[in-house]
């Protein structure tokens, strides 16, 4: 409301989208039914209100984007809208960095998704001085003739350490031999002045970077699709426009196969919206066309996440 005030034009109709869970409470919904098995949303279906209704103050109507399933919500269909439809016979897949990251594998005549618990390592939380990407947290390092070499958000005094910084701080702690092809990390390793890598943050990388990388292998598995036919990776989330593909590639997030078909996409479901807005896509078609696979009926999964927990060094 605060925000509507401000605006000198007061817009006649307002878009959502966001998360399952998210859209559930914008609606009032219980959404306690998709945190216990069988995971059943009240609603997946795009809604269209009268936007005082939910408290909503200067706008007439409010429309919500449809989502796929409990666990690939509005936000990735509207992701989906920031992508480019592969060429025939082609596919392509859509990635967004998370707790859950949500994966998309489509064509222009199937859409098959799935959702990979990657854990909160890649938000902050597990890491021993994990943050999210605020001020003075580490977003990128480098050890450059023995000497840390850090980035911080806002070149602020280092307070701890957010997503990208992670990731390259385990690939040169991989390149140094630090760390070997288990995870094995004797003691911490500080990036500076109280901020460190834990043998306990490796292991929560290892866990989120080998769901993601094996829900790409299991979906390819279900297509019944060889990585040649995979023509763009396109990643999003919250950290994806500083992510290094070249690092993420070497600690196994990015399979090797894709790393020289990646695209990285800032605001994904914010642009997304915005062309669903002035009629450039169809949501409720891409949502009724997703196909969810469950992961924990795939074997491929299941070998894959174990055999990528290691690293390649």
């Amino acid at each position: 409301n605060e925000m509507i005030s401000c605006m000198g034009r007061v817009p006649v109709r307002m878009l959502v989208s966001g998360n399952a869970t998210m859209l559930h409470l914008l609606f009032g919904e219980d959404c306690s039914p998709m945190g216990y098995a069988p995971y059943t949303p009240r609603f997946l279906e795009k809604r269209e209100v009268s936007a005082s209704a939910l408290g909503i103050v200067g706008v007439r109507e409010l429309t919500s984007l449809p989502s796929a399933h409990a666990f690939v919500g509005a936000d990735i269909i509207a992701g989906l809208a920031t992508t480019d439809m592969p060429q025939r016979g082609k596919w392509s897949l859509f990635v967004d960095l998370g707790t859950n990251a949500e994966i998309v594998l489509f064509s222009g005549e199937r859409i098959l998704c799935t959702a990979a618990a990657a854990g909160p390592c890649f938000e902050g939380s597990n890491i021993e001085c994990g943050m999210s990407a605020a001020s003075g947290a580490i977003c990128s390092f480098a050890a450059i003739g023995g000497e840390n070499v850090i980035e911080t958000v806002d070149g602020a005094r280092p307070v701890g350490l957010c997503a990208t910084g992670l990731i390259d701080a385990i690939y040169e702690l991989l390149r140094l031999g630090e760390i070997d092809e288990s995870g094995y990390l004797d003691g911490r390793f500080y990036l500076s002045d109280g901020v460190y890598i834990s043998p306990a943050d490796v292991r929560q990388l290892q866990l989120a970077k080998s769901a993601v990388h094996s829900a790409i292998e299991a979906l390819l598995d279900i297509a019944g699709i060889e990585w040649q036919e995979v023509e763009k990776l396109y990643i999003s989330g919250g950290f994806a426009a500083k992510l290094s593909i070249p690092h993420a590639t070497v600690i196994g997030l990015i399979p090797r196969q894709l790393s020289d078909r990646c695209a990285l996409i800032e605001d994904s479901c914010l642009n997304g919206t915005l062309k669903y807005a002035i009629g450039d896509a169809a949501p409720s078609e891409l949502a009724h066309r997703a196909k969810y696979c469950d992961l924990t009926q795939s074997d491929v999964f299941k070998e894959a996440f174990i055999k990528n927990m290691s690293f390649n060094v």
